[in-house]
């Protein structure tokens, strides 16, 4: 027999929104309480709506994570991932901006409001960072909380009053049925989040060295032949780079580099998988990149 649905049941999609290195990735991954987004320093290093689904006896709330408004020389990819962020509020139920009060306001919280100004469904502002002891910028944001259902400080490192938002979305959701199945944590697929991971780790090792549009592709995960010893899974990824100078940074001398990179990823990829990996990576140019 099948169970009786729960009327009270509420279920819908929250995007988390503001400008770039606000903390919105690292904000999903705390409310999920696993790595569904990368995170690094380097502007716009989210490129998609990932979500992050948060299950509760009484509803479900699927977080979704968008680029970060950006100031910068216009680009086809900026102007592409601006595009993304403005979509990814098609169809949401509650809008959470995520601003950065150790910051100075700035021209790209501007674009954010701007983006917001017109929005009629419920918005929450969401100051993060409260791990931090001087906000020198909080007071300017809680300025603005007239113009929001409500506003939350937290810390998404070290989860303090993660539960206090999830607390406040979660009645604004719609009655209806779960949109995703009950310990689905994301609608990323495997293989995109092993070459997020190893995108990660890219930025966080080779600095502004090289351009952020660098691009990762799995070429395959399979067991290891029966000539190979152990109980790991095969991991081959294809980073690539626009030019040639770039390959050559990132393989580095002696393909110390290279190493590096794959030696910080593995551990995350393993995690993912839940299983030992080898974890072999290769530089490609590819000139057809996105500027």
């Amino acid at each position: 027999m099948n169970p009786v649905p729960n009327p009270d049941f509420r279920a819908g999609l929250a995007a988390l929104i503001g400008r770039t290195n606000a903390g919105k990735s690292t904000l999903i991954n705390a409310l999920v309480d696993a790595k569904v987004a990368i995170v690094s320093p380097k502007p716009q290093t989210t490129r998609h709506a990932v979500q992050g689904v948060v299950h509760r006896p009484e509803g479900q709330i699927v977080f979704v994570d968008t680029p970060g408004f950006f100031k910068t020389t216009r680009s086809h990819l900026v102007d592409r991932l601006h595009g993304r962020a403005r979509a990814a509020l098609a169809g949401i139920d509650v809008v959470i901006h995520v601003a950065d009060p150790s910051r100075a306001m700035g021209e790209e919280d501007a674009m954010v409001l701007e983006v917001l100004a017109p929005i009629t469904i419920p918005k929450i502002l969401c100051l993060t960072k409260l791990d931090i002891p001087d906000l020198k910028f909080r007071e300017p944001w809680l300025e603005l909380a007239a113009d929001y259902h409500a506003t939350i400080e937290l810390s998404a490192l070290t989860g303090r009053n993660v539960d206090t938002l999830v607390d406040a979305v979660l009645p604004l959701m719609p009655p209806g049925p779960a949109l995703y199945e009950a310990g689905d944590q994301t609608n990323a697929h495997r293989d995109f989040r092993v070459t997020e991971i190893i995108r990660e780790k890219i930025y966080l090792l080779t600095g502004d060295e090289v351009p952020y549009r660098t691009a990762v592709q799995l070429d395959h995960i399979r067991e290891r032949n029966e000539k190979q010893a152990g109980d790991f899974l095969h991991v081959k990824a294809i980073v690539l780079v626009a030019e040639d100078r770039y390959k050559g940074m990132l393989i580095g001398a002696g393909g110390r580099k290279i190493k590096e990179i794959g030696i910080a990823a593995r551990p995350d990829v393993e995690t993912l998988l839940g299983q030992k990996i080898y974890l072999e990576l290769a530089v490609r140019v590819d000139a057809r990149l996105p500027d």
